[in-house]
């Protein structure tokens, strides 16, 4: 027999030897593997699987390679194979593998620590796990080894006795796709016979886990064997009944018993979810439910029709049969009896073991109470699933008398073997739970941890799984499968990111809402915000309920690297309402902070908002910058009002906005709250070591690119229904060398500007940045300014301020010695002209308040 261990081939007798498992199982050749695992991210690892299972269930050589070979080994039907290829298709989706480990709070605590409900988590694999596969489910072997894989454990399969192909089958897609073989070289395919004292030994003493599905001789044998350091995580064998309730309308029962039919045919009830025992209330029902499930089980006898019966398990089905048989003809049993299947009725409420095969038993009960004063209430440990057939009014208190016999799981009929749930725990445990260490870090602060403290490499490889996660989720859109039809993925590294297309602004205006081209997911709920800024053209952004909820974590954490905290009162005068995100996004990102909140807006009139500051007295006030120019202007003409910290966001606050601010309101503090946008959500915060226009990339949720031209690209890492794939904001940038005053790893960079703030006049550029600056010279003018472009071109630069004689004169004449392009001609190439209006005068964009700097009316 060949043998896979850790990356190669070896071959071997099928009971493998103790010596040759002592040197290929040896603690130091499993402890690289684990050390090598640790380093992929948790979202490479999913990504792979993802894609195996593509792999395996698409029409191809894997799909063929199990229809052919698995209805001979299993004796399933090749419909019940498909079943289990469909089975297997969702298991290994990127999804359902996100669910399962969904009970750890977050998938990235695997990779470095990670902020959970507002503290840091971080957790670290078991170690080296042997599974012991069970041979009655031919998924099950791959199902326990993924569990290991997604969890970054050392994972050695003992295959059974029953099904030596499907695990290879996984095994061969799996060296397949993983290209580098890191993933593939941490897992071992063997095994040996419980009989082998050495390799038994072996596995007691060198395994961290035991992951066991199978019946209670092997429970037994594996517990004895295991040592005080190795853990045994057993599911042994287990039994699943049914219950149908009076009070069920006609169609209500002829779904239940269709899919009670399904649940007893489904792996011919070989799985501990099978449904063997049908419990029914009143023998009337009892009779009638009986009839509908024989005519539905005949039914399946067509479209999915019963292989093979080996000749012992037809003589126990004759068994039951005959005895059912002589009962009837005593009046004391009914029997329904198909090509390959046997119902048989009668009275209890005890189990009756089946001889499997689609064989159930259906017992009438007077009050389905009795079921919990019967045998039932002492095989609490045996105790898997209870599928109910009972009217919606009385659930809860069916479900809450049952759970006292010790069930676990309770579903409606037709689900009993499918698992419906990724989220849910199995046989009361969450497995993911159970298959890593969480580490505590007592009074260490959280922010010395994580992402942000990462060495290069690690953050690296964190980042491109992530960024490979967005491109994969992306392919379900039809705008994204176009757009990225000719790309390679997976990436290989975060360089290969310049290969994919950037997404530009006007593609989101041609496919956003209502279109859905660019939604993975169109039948999702959650937010709709709309991003239109300066440009003046809205762009419709999908967020989910929870991608929004997680930006406002990440928000928080960059509210926190500012110093808010629980000792102080922020005001909120963001602008609500019209699909803006922004004050809802600051709440949210200020509730991680434990501060006070004032959820002021700006959407009141400016007296009202300063009479309010007056009296609440904030410490803090988080504000768009035109709003804060507004208040500054207020407050100047009357009493001055101190506030301690002022976070701007918005438009760049320009060093004449500064100055009003610092001479309005004395803070000791000026600073930007966040750099981000409503299509990407936050990008970059800042630190106290940070200038005013400087900003560490929030790797948490965005991954930032600067080209060679200063351009920035934004990716989204966390926003899968609406992805957001190496977007084109419009901003210039730098990155920052040197490191952070504050320690943290994460990349800064300066922003530069607007890639769009300069206005062609003839044959130079006219800079905002130079306008900026000479209006900072003059007092009677304020930083609210607009330049409007007519043909010609001939251009107004409208001020709000005050004007006063010879002011436009004095401030051309310098607005043209600042502008390096214009100082040695004699004009500006064009008539050029001040004009100077009272406060409030310019239009502004309705929603948050900001200006529209240019306005150039040219006929392109």
């Amino acid at each position: 027999m060949r043998h896979f261990f850790f990356g190669s081939w070896i071959d071997a007798e099928s009971d493998l030897p103790g010596n040759l498992g002592r040197d290929l199982l040896s603690s130091q050749v499993m402890a690289d593997r684990l050390a090598s695992l640790r380093e992929v991210s948790v979202d490479e690892i999913l990504s792979l699987l993802h894609r195996v299972g593509i792999r395996m269930t698409e029409p191809g050589p894997y799909r063929d390679r199990i229809i052919r070979s698995m209805p001979d080994i299993t004796g399933f039907p090749l419909s019940m194979v498909e079943i289990g290829v469909d089975v297997l298709k969702s298991l290994l989706s990127r999804e359902s593998l996100e669910e399962r480990l969904s009970c750890l709070g977050d998938r990235r605590v695997l990779d470095c620590w990670t902020e959970v409900e507002g503290r840091p988590v971080r957790a670290r694999a078991l170690g080296a796990l042997c599974h012991v596969a069970a041979g009655n489910i031919f998924l099950g072997s791959v199902d326990s080894l993924v569990m290991g894989l997604i969890t970054k454990n050392v994972n050695v399969l003992k295959i059974s006795r029953q099904d030596r192909v499907f695990p290879f089958i996984f095994l061969d897609a799996l060296l397949e796709e993983d290209r580098s073989g890191v993933v593939s070289s941490s897992i071992a395919v063997t095994s040996w016979s419980h009989n082998n004292g050495e390799m038994m030994d072996l596995v007691g003493r060198r395994f961290d886990g035991i992951l066991l599905f199978g019946g209670e001789d092997a429970v037994k044998t594996y517990r004895g064997i295991a040592s005080p350091g190795t853990e045994v995580l057993a599911f042994g064998p287990k039994i699943s009944w049914g219950l149908v309730r009076e009070g069920l309308s006609p169609s209500q029962l002829e779904e239940a018993v269709k899919g009670f039919a399904m649940d007893v045919a489904l792996w011919e009830q070989r799985a501990c979810t099978s449904c063997q025992n049908i419990f029914i209330q009143g023998q009337a029902l009892g009779e009638t439910v009986g009839e509908m499930l024989h005519r539905e089980l005949s039914s399946l006898e067509s479209s999915m029709p019963q292989e093979r019966v080996s000749l012992d398990e037809a003589v126990d089905i004759r068994k039951e049969r005959e005895s059912a048989f002589w009962d009837q003809t005593q009046g004391s049993r009914r029997i329904w009896e198909g090509r390959g299947h046997t119902v048989i009725l009668g009275r209890g409420a005890s189990v009756v073991p089946s001889p499997l095969n689609r064989t159930v038993f259906l017992s009438v009960v007077d009050d389905w109470r009795e079921l919990l004063e019967g045998d039932l209430k002492d095989m609490g440990y045996y105790m898997s699933t209870v599928g109910l057939a009972v009217p919606d009014d009385v659930m809860d208190e069916t479900v809450e008398e049952i759970q006292k016999l010790g069930v676990l799981r309770f579903c409606l009929p037709g689900t009993m073997g499918l698992g419906a749930d990724g989220k849910a725990s199995h046989d009361g445990v969450y497995l993911a739970q159970n298959l890593v260490r969480l580490v505590n870090r007592e009074d260490i602060a959280g922010d010395l941890l994580g992402l942000t403290r990462l060495d290069e490499a690690r953050r690296s490889s964190v980042l491109l799984g992530r960024i490979n996660r967005v491109l994969s989720s992306s392919l379900k859109a039809p705008f994204y499968r176009d757009r990225f039809a000719s790309v390679s993925l997976p990436l290989k590294d975060l360089s290969e990111l310049s290969s994919v297309p950037v997404l530009e602004k006007s593609d989101l205006e041609l496919h956003c809402h209502p279109s859905l081209d660019m939604i993975t997911e169109p039948d999702s709920g959650g937010y709709l915000f709309s991003s239109g800024g300066t440009s003046g053209h809205p762009r419709r952004i999908r967020w989910t309920s929870s991608e929004f909820d997680q930006s406002g974590q990440a928000l928080g954490r960059g509210f926190k690297a500012l110093g808010i905290g629980p000792d102080d009162v922020v005001a909120n005068l963001m602008v609500a309402g019209s699909l803006y995100t922004g004050f809802l996004a600051v709440n949210r990102g200020l509730e991680e902070t434990g501060c006070s909140i004032l959820s002021l807006t700006a959407n009141q009139p400016v007296s009202e908002t300063v009479a309010l500051l007056r009296d609440l007295r904030p410490s803090v006030v988080m504000a768009m910058t035109s709003t804060l120019i507004e208040l500054a202007g207020a407050v100047l003409d009357g009493e001055l009002l101190s506030i301690d910290r002022i976070f701007y966001t918005g438009e760049t606050m320009a060093r004449s906005s500064l100055e009003l601010v610092t001479k309005a309101f004395s803070p000791s503090r000026v600073g930007s709250l966040s750099y981000g946008a409503v299509e990407i959500g936050p990008i970059g915060y800042q630190c106290p070591h940070c200038r005013h226009d400087q900003f560490h990339v929030e790797d948490s949720w965005a991954h930032v690119e600067i080209d060679d031209d200063g351009e920035i690209y934004v990716t989204a890492l966390e926003r899968t229904l609406h992805p957001i794939v190496r977007y084109r904001l419009g901003d210039r940038g730098k990155w920052v060398d040197e490191p952070c005053g504050c320690g943290r790893t994460s990349r800064r960079f300066s922003l530069m500007g607007r890639c769009d703030d300069s206005i062609r006049l003839l044959y130079n550029d006219l800079y905002l940045e130079d306008v900026d600056q000479a209006i900072c010279g003059f007092s009677g003018l304020s930083p609210v300014y607009q330049l409007v472009v007519e043909e010609g071109p001939e251009v107004t630069l409208i001020v709000e301020g005050k004007d006063s004689p010879g002011l436009e004169e004095s401030f051309l004449r310098d607005l043209k010695a600042r502008a390096a392009q214009f100082k040695d001609l004699a004009d500006f190439g064009c008539p050029f002209r001040l004009s100077v209006v009272p406060p409030r005068t310019i239009e502004r964009l309705g929603r948050t308040g900001k200006v529209r700097r240019i306005v150039d009316r040219r006929e392109r």
